[in-house]
């Protein structure tokens, strides 16, 4: 009786698992992703599932107080292109561990301090209030990375032998 009862309960898990594993989608490591603010500007995502938070590339970045509020403004760094300033509510900071070609010698070697924005990103199709860093990311091969919290709430799954399967857009 306790055999069947642990088998029965074992098979209902299995099934619930794949239901919930068939929700989610397969992505590669590296995708396209749009973001509207920019005027729905294309850009290559690098998908990583070792990053907590979301990173954006950005230069000039400068904070200032608006309506008694922390705001940033910066420039988007992409490669080639001269895009406009952006102006964004700061909603925390994040704290990265620092990698070793980062390292400042009057910083703290161990962290560095990042502002956090909301930036809606595209991702296959559907546009997604996404919480990403700041940073200087020109020594990168792309602008923006999608750490595991974004992933989560984009309900992807990251295959890394694969490259740029989401084929829908997003249409603004």
């Amino acid at each position: 009786m306790r055999l069947s009862t642990f088998l029965s309960m074992g098979f209902f898990l299995l099934a619930l698992g794949m239901v919930n594993a068939q929700a989610k989608n397969i992505y590669g490591l590296y995708e396209l992703v749009q973001i509207p603010a920019i005027d729905n500007l294309e850009v290559k995502a690098k998908l990583d599932t070792g990053a907590l938070t979301s990173s954006l590339g950005a230069t000039d970045i400068h904070f200032f107080k608006k309506n008694g509020r922390e705001w940033v403004r910066f420039k988007p760094q992409v490669k080639a292109l001269d895009l406009p300033v952006m102006e964004k509510e700061v909603i925390r900071h994040s704290k990265i561990k620092t990698r070793n070609d980062d390292v400042v010698e009057s910083e703290n070697n161990l962290h560095s301090r990042r502002p956090v924005v909301m930036l809606d990103i595209c991702f296959n199709g559907i546009i997604y209030p996404t919480e990403v860093n700041l940073t200087d990311r020109s020594r990168f091969n792309y602008p923006l990375l999608l750490g595991s919290s974004a992933l989560v709430e984009y309900q992807a799954i990251v295959d890394p032998s694969l490259k740029f399967q989401s084929a829908a857009k997003c249409k603004l």
